[in-house]
């Protein structure tokens, strides 16, 4: 059965919910941190804007300490931020494979024996580990920008509305159609490369367990030509997958410049 991808990120989403404390947490620190390096930028500015001999209401002695504790404090939750990620997303991880496993147990060994073995390989290895990223790297990050977007377009448009609603342009230009756009247009390759890897999981395993009959008949080397092909066209696959990744970041990177610019 198929699922949207929607859905399947709440089923995701949801084996969380015994570690919401954590996930708060480490949001928490996140966003903390990313305004600590922010305003390391900012109270550089008005530094420099008081040197010129503006009134800024600070001095430079201050400016200067708030700079420092910033600095700090981001290294600090930085660290703190991403231990919290890692420890949701390794506990999960471990559940979710418990979960693969178990499940496996009631199908093995009539279920290995179909083609599609290759596939459980991966699902067991590849698409396990990729999780990491999402409860790492995807959950709390997507919410801790969300929320320091938000407070940075008020404090931007306390000084000028129009400065915050350009900037409320910018981060969900960047924030929003990008990636949008980017799993759109990226969505087939990676599913074509998520086929190839299990494809070839199956014609690998295939290989190692007609060994004796590859040895006999002398079929080896048809064998490695065929596994070497293989895993060609998975490498084309990949490198269409980091061209595509190279596109994203040269447009998102090109969209932050002229967002900046005005």
């Amino acid at each position: 059965m198929n699922r949207s991808g929607l859905k399947v990120m709440a089923k995701l989403i949801g084996l969380v919910k015994p570690l919401i404390h954590v996930m708060v947490a480490a949001v928490t620190m996140g966003v903390i941190g990313f305004l600590t390096a922010i305003f390391i930028i900012v109270m550089g500015g008005i530094g420099l804007v008081t040197v010129l001999g503006f009134d800024t209401g600070f001095t430079l002695s201050q400016i200067g300490t708030v700079i420092v504790v910033c600095s700090i404090l981001r290294g600090i939750l930085r660290y703190a931020e991403q231990g919290a990620n890692h420890y949701i997303a390794f506990k999960l991880l471990a559940l979710i494979r418990h979960k693969v496993f178990v499940k496996l147990r009631t199908l093995a060994p009539a279920k290995l024996e179909g083609r599609d073995k290759g596939n459980l390989i991966s699902l067991v290895t590849t698409d396990t580990e990729l999780l990491e990223v999402f409860y790492a790297h995807t959950i709390s990050p997507i919410i801790i920008a969300v929320i320091t977007s938000l407070i940075m377009v008020l404090y931007i448009g306390s000084y000028n509305p129009i400065l915050g609603i350009i900037a409320l342009v910018a981060y969900c230009l960047v924030g929003i159609l990008i990636p949008v756009w980017s799993a759109n247009k990226g969505n087939h390759i990676g599913q074509e490369y998520r086929n190839e890897m299990g494809e070839l999981n199956s014609y690998f395993l295939s290989s190692i367990r007609g060994l004796n009959d590859i040895i006999q008949y002398q079929v080896g080397k048809e064998r490695l030509d065929e596994i070497n092909e293989r895993t060609t066209v998975l490498e084309d696959k990949q490198e269409l997958l980091l061209k595509q990744e190279g596109n994203n970041k040269s447009v998102t990177d090109a969209v932050i410049l002229l967002c900046g610019m005005q």
